[in-house]
């Protein structure tokens, strides 16, 4: 015991004051001890107990602490952490957290009785008495007490302790957990208050108790032992689903510390994080601390300060807390407002001009009358932000994983085409990894020659606790996106991985979605429908701010409608899915505005289309089937075709169409192939020449050359 492990240690602790609290804990155990447990102690320090001073000692004439420092020729400080490690007290585990990783728990104590007998009523510091004026308890979810916080007072004077599971003091290590954490797990949507001060949390949570807030507006006042110095300790997990309010102390450094706790929280799994800046105020604190600035700080934040005690009714406060907190995306500004943080330094530019005018003939575009391709690869790209959303069960995820391999896979999808694999990446929040897999493998037990593809050009990042309007994770998951090279990124869905964009203001979103598009990647957003599914959930400006728009809608809501056609009829009275895909906005590709198909999803099957169609993906071929048709009319009669060069399904589309010309859907019947397979090989057919498309409408027809 010659050197203290300071590391473990609070700074405060080597103060003069924090070890004479030690010290007073320490004696007042030696002082509950029997003459056995003393005679122990004695023997342990190596004193003799048949001396006659240690006879004396028996009738506590003189302390533990003076014997050990007069035997082992130690410091008073020195032998105090002696006769505190023999009675199992150590100073770290009285004024500071640890994680639970850190130390095992410890089993209950056979000597724990009541809190009365284990935790002292009074210190004598500096023969000062401190008195213990307040405990706030945590419990287990067994209903028994985990830990104690021990508020002493003397005066104006004050200092926090933490007992154990044993209920006492210094006996074991103090994990950091959440107030009224039990609570928190009973009712899960409640809005939690979490006060950084533990003079605030103490009060606050005594007055809530007393008034009933919890049960009156359904508000949780939280906090944690060791305040905002607990930042890396805290379990934040209970915090999970819950709206959190940070109540940060009130010096510069803890508001500005305030922004992180609100990240972190957010990372955890809280449904939605903000601010409480201004100051809570409880009688003994100082009302100004010499950190604050003048200006800005002292007419605002000062100006608004609320005294807990002149609040006649808590529920009322904890309604005005929630109310007024600052988004944690609006955090930042509003500090720079108040002076806290520095105005951003303008961009430097590194050229004397980055800005450059053109004319209309340096643009290069497509020729008057030419129409491009109708594809996916059109519709979604780096230009075109695209929103699909609807209700509850609708579907949306299998849309969104069939697309995501289609595009990976460079295959048919819903109608359209991908002409050409590409790079994605899936943010998945709400399905899962094993049951992504699943449903993968479903979607792609149809087409078992684009595998490899897939497993090639799919990335997946299963993270559901992820805030992507964190700064931290936004900038983490953009370069891991560059890392990838991305070419889509699919947001699996806003109320998991961005909340607060999901519920008000999509200007945070729509920052990360322009940042995402400025490396090149497309990005695909997957969104729930309001409580009557009319329409998305949120903001307008999500529609505004995206280039295309698709709502989705399941079987509850196709067998609501009237005037149902047998086929979908038929599928809504079947197993799995059934979506209807409506394109409300396309600025890709305006002709597909309005437009609607209807696919069902059999479980353990394929898509299977059921009526309707986006563009009809024939259609998107007649401007080359009309150049085909003028191509082949002096064509031999008989064409040399390499059977060897055809893959099966398109060996067998061509051999249906020798026999005779064929609709799309006598094709579906002769070929038994799914309908986005059998586009796809009439689509590889038609680009070699070996057959075209004649008629319009229901009458369109294939032919062989």
């Amino acid at each position: 015991m010659d050197k203290i492990d300071k590391s473990n240690l609070p700074s405060a602790f080597m103060a003069t004051f924090y070890t004479d609290v030690f010290r007073s804990l320490v004696e007042w155990e030696c002082s509950m001890l029997d003459a056995g447990g003393r005679q122990q102690v004695l023997m342990d320090l190596g004193i003799d107990v048949a001396s006659s001073r240690v006879s004396k000692t028996d009738k506590r004439e003189e302390s533990l602490i003076s014997l050990a420092s007069s035997s082992l020729n130690r410091s008073p400080l020195q032998a105090t952490l002696v006769v505190g490690e023999l009675l199992g007290l150590k100073p770290e585990y009285c004024f500071r957290t640890f994680p639970v990783g850190a130390n095992a728990r410890p089993p209950l104590s056979p000597r724990i009785s009541s809190v009365a007998k284990n935790i002292p009523k009074q210190l004598f510091v500096k023969d000062s008495p401190y008195t213990l004026a307040d405990v706030d308890y945590i419990h287990d979810f067994a209903g028994a007490i985990e830990q104690a916080v021990c508020c002493y007072r003397h005066g104006s004077k004050e200092f926090f302790l933490v007992a154990g599971r044993t209920l006492r003091i210094g006996a074991t290590p103090a994990s950091a957990w959440l107030y009224s954490r039990t609570r928190m797990a009973d009712d899960r949507e409640a809005p939690v208050l979490l006060c950084l001060d533990m003079r605030v949390a103490m009060h606050f949570r005594k007055m809530a108790r007393e008034a009933k807030v919890f049960e009156r507006v359904g508000v949780i006042v939280s906090g944690c032992f060791g305040g905002a110095a607990a930042f890396d300790a805290l379990h934040y997990k209970d915090l999970a689903g819950h709206p959190v309010v940070i109540v940060p102390g009130s010096t510069r450094e803890e508001l500005k510390g305030a922004e992180e706790w609100a990240k972190r929280c957010a990372k955890e799994g809280a449904e939605s994080v903000g601010v409480y800046p201004w100051p809570i105020i409880v009688p003994g604190m100082p009302v100004l601390d010499d950190s604050c600035p003048h200006g800005p700080w002292q007419k605002e934040l000062w100006g608004r300060a609320v005294y807990l005690d002149r609040i006649e009714l808590p529920s009322k406060l904890a309604r005005e807390v929630l109310r007024k907190a600052i988004p944690v995306g609006e955090y930042r500004a509003w500090m720079r407002s108040m002076e806290l943080v520095p105005e951003p330094a303008e961009e430097v530019r590194t050229n004397e001009s980055t800005l450059e005018l053109i004319r209309l003939d340096d643009i290069r575009g497509r020729e008057h009358g030419s129409q491009l391709e109708l594809s996916w690869d059109g519709v979604i790209t780096p230009q075109y932000t695209t929103l699909i959303w609807g209700c509850s069960n609708a579907g949306k995820s299998w849309v969104a994983i069939q697309l995501a391999l289609a595009m990976a896979g460079g295959f048919n999808a819903f109608g359209l085409p991908a002409m050409a694999p590409r790079h994605v990446c899936y943010l998945d929040g709400e399905v899962g990894k094993e049951d992504f897999k699943a449903r993968c493998d479903q979607l792609l037990h149809d087409n078992p020659d684009v595998r490899e593809l897939v497993k090639q050009n799919l990335h997946i990042l299963p993270q559901s606790g992820l805030n992507i309007l964190d700064g931290g994770c936004s900038r983490e998951v953009i370069e891991l996106l560059r890392q990838a090279k991305a070419d889509v990124l699919v947001i699996d869905n806003l109320l998991s991985l961005a909340p607060s964009a999901a519920k008000s203001n999509a200007d945070g979103l729509f920052n990360f979605v322009r940042q995402v598009e400025q490396a090149g990647i497309a990005v695909i957003i997957v969104h729930h429908s309001g409580k009557d599914g009319t329409n998305f959930k949120g903001s307008g400006d999500l529609a505004s701010l995206s280039q295309n728009v698709i709502r989705l809608d399941g079987r509850d809501q196709l067998a609501s409608q009237e005037n149902r056609s047998p086929e979908l009829e038929e599928v809504c009275q079947a197993d799995g899915p059934v979506v209807r895909m409506t394109v409300t906005k396309c600025k890709a590709a305006p002709q597909l505005e309005r437009k609607s198909c209807t696919y069902h999803l059999p479980v353990h099957g394929g898509w299977q289309h059921v009526e309707g169609a986006l563009d009809d993906f024939d259609q998107s071929l007649k401007s080359e089937a009309c150049s085909n048709e003028s191509r082949v009319v002096d064509a031999p009669a008989s064409l040399e075709v390499n059977m060897d060069s055809l893959s099966p399904d398109e060996e067998k589309v061509f051999h249906a169409l020798k026999e005779h010309k064929s609709t799309r859907a006598e094709l579906e019947t002769r070929t038994s192939l799914k309908t986005d397979k059998l586009l796809n090989t009439l689509q590889q057919l038609t680009k070699r020449g070996l057959i075209v498309k004649e008629g319009n409408g229901k009458a369109t027809y294939y032919r062989c050359v």
